[in-house]
This record gives C-alpha cells, sequence and structure tokens, in this order.
C-alpha cells in the first residue's frame, strides 16, 4: 500500500513533502495478548521482581547494572517501571520503599524481557528440532524439560526460571502455552529457525499497522524519511567542526539515513504492538523499550516496503 504519490524513491526532497495518507479502521490483532487467565490478576508480580533482582548483574554499591546489554537494560527498566528501582546511567538503584505502579506495564513486554534475561544468563537453553538440518550435537547438553508445542520449539528451564515462566502463563504442564509463541518471537531463537515474519499473524498485524496509521504517528514518519538539503549541510558542519576531517555529501547522506532508519526502529519500539497495533501516547507510556526487538525490527522493514516505498534504504 503506497501512502502517498509524487515523491521521489531514495532521493533527497528539498523543502516540505506531501502529507502522508491517514485512514484510521480501530481493527485490533489478537497475536501476543496476555492470556485469560491473568488479564485480572497480578500473580506474576512477585516471581517477575524476584526473577529480575536475582540475575541481573549488581556492582559494589548493591545497584543493578545493564552493562549496555540490550536484555540487562530491559530488565533494569523494568525494575523501574514495576517500582522497584530507580533510573540511574549505569542502570538501576533499588528504591527503600517498593511500590507498585497504580498501572502496571504491559503484560507482553514484561514476557519478553524475562524470556531475554534468561536466555541471556543460560537460565534458558533452547534446543533443535528433533531432526532439523544442520543441527549441532547434542553431547553434553541438559536434554529439554520443555518439549515442542504451539510453535515453539524444545529447551531446557532451569528450576529457578520455572516459577517466573510459569506465573507469567508461558509453561503449564512441561510445554510452551499459546500466549508463548509471539512472546518467543521477540527472542527469535536461532535454533528454532522459525520464520515468523511469514505467519499469517504478523502479515495481518503489518496490513492493519498500514490501514491504521494514526494521525501523529504519520507526521513522526514523514519527518524521520525525508532527509533536506538542510539536514546534509547541518551534517556536514558538525562534522567539520570535529578533528576526523572533512566528509562528502553522500558520507552525509549514508549516515543521515543510517540515523533515520534508527529513529523508526525507535518508534515501533515505542509505539506499535503486535497484539494492538498503533499504541496512543497513554498506552505506549505501559510498554518497555526492548532494544532490537525482533519483530519489531522486522515490522518497521515490513511496513516500510508499504508505506514508503520510495526510501528504499528503510527496509533493505
Amino acid at each position: 500500500m503506497a501512502a502517498r504519490n509524487g515523491s521521489r524513491m531514495g532521493q533527497v526532497v528539498p523543502g516540505q513533502s506531501e502529507r502522508f495518507d491517514f485512514m484510521p479502521t480501530g481493527r485490533r490483532i489478537a497475536a501476543g495478548a496476555e492470556p485469560i487467565g491473568l488479564a485480572h490478576g497480578r500473580q506474576w508480580i512477585e516471581p517477575v521482581i524476584e526473577f529480575l533482582s536475582m540475575h541481573l548483574p549488581r556492582g559494589s554499591s548493591g545497584n543493578w547494572e545493564h552493562l549496555y546489554i540490550n536484555s540487562y537494560e530491559a530488565a533494569c527498566d523494568a525494575l523501574v517501571n514495576l517500582g522497584y528501582g530507580d533510573r540511574i546511567t549505569e542502570g538501576t538503584m533499588p528504591v527503600a520503599e517498593p511500590a507498585l505502579p497504580a498501572v502496571l506495564p504491559r503484560w507482553d513486554d514484561i514476557a519478553a524481557v524475562v524470556v531475554s534475561l534468561a536466555a541471556q544468563d543460560n537460565t534458558i537453553g533452547y534446543r533443535h528440532y528433533p531432526g532439523a538440518r544442520v543441527a549441532p550435537n547434542p553431547a553434553g547438553l541438559v536434554r529439554p524439560n520443555i518439549r515442542a508445542s504451539n510453535g515453539c520449539g524444545p529447551a531446557f528451564l532451569a528450576p529457578e526460571g520455572l516459577p517466573v515462566f510459569q506465573s507469567l502463563g508461558l509453561v503449564i504442564d512441561g510445554r510452551w502455552t499459546e500466549a508463548a509463541e509471539t512472546v518467543l518471537w521477540r527472542d527469535d531463537p536461532a535454533e528454532w529457525a522459525i520464520d515468523f515474519t511469514i505467519d499469517k499473524r504478523f502479515l495481518r498485524a503489518r496490513d492493519i499497522a498500514l490501514a491504521t496509521v494514526p494521525e501523529d504517528i504519520a507526521i513522526a514518519i514523514e519527518k524521520i524519511a525525508v532527509i533536506g538539503e538542510q539536514d546534509i549541510a547541518g551534517w556536514l558542519a558538525m562534522i567539520e567542526r570535529a578533528p576526523s576531517g572533512t566528509k562528502t555529501r553522500s558520507d552525509a547522506l549514508k549516515n543521515l539515513r543510517l540515523w533515520r532508519e534508527s529513529e523508526l526502529d525507535d518508534l515501533f519500539h515505542r509505539r506499535w504492538r503486535l497484539a494492538d497495533g498503533w499504541l496512543t501516547i497513554e498506552e505506549a507510556r505501559r510498554g518497555l523499550r526492548i532494544k532490537n526487538d525482533p519483530v519489531a525490527l522486522n515490522m518497521r522493514r515490513a511496513f516500510a516496503a508499504r508505506y514508503l516505498p520510495e526510501f528504499l534504504y528503510l527496509f533493505q
């Protein structure tokens, strides 16, 4: 679906560009939604806080440290958003009197953070599907205790991880639940080799995102996509003040495109979710930013390929 007419693919557009089309339909998609049994409960809070607290690195000061690792950064943010810490440069500082917020963070984000942290510190180890091609020799690996089910492959989950995975509704009776599948897409285990971008739920979510772009999101996307002559001149002026020497207009355009790609990624990390499509500003406050979320990154590419076909650098 082309969102605009008359702009030039991959070209610098001087002056103001045309407005993006806006056609809200209000449709939603159920994939990635919180399990029904958890929708009105808070049984996952205590296990989640305990898991995050115990599995994040801690410095000599007692603060949780993210070490600039994505999974640790997201876990630190989760503790802040659950009222158990204050954000500091290095990570999160525990508060003396923790207090849960009146509105909890999104379940799907919390679940994705827990899965990512568990994979980071080897609390969970993914295993290849039986008979998978180019499967590594399983010798020395602990046998899986979670069997393949609901589109997910086998895995070994250490005993200390079981309570939090169960409380989040991801595992039951030694198998993955239906709700776990799209959460695990956000960790995208290489061992399972799942291409969720061809799944009908992902494709439907893309179509809904294209058809329901809010006006503020459309304006933000336009500002990101269009690189004007002033942007190039500003970048070149900045580089000239640096000791690295002069750069060309081509260098400016290349770097600006990388920055804009990153900005569009960030927009999807903040304002879009598979379960709900585009989030309002208020809804986004409940979200947790998980850098390099595979679902958000792939949706950005799939969305841009149709909404911004003129801007190849945003989806290739």
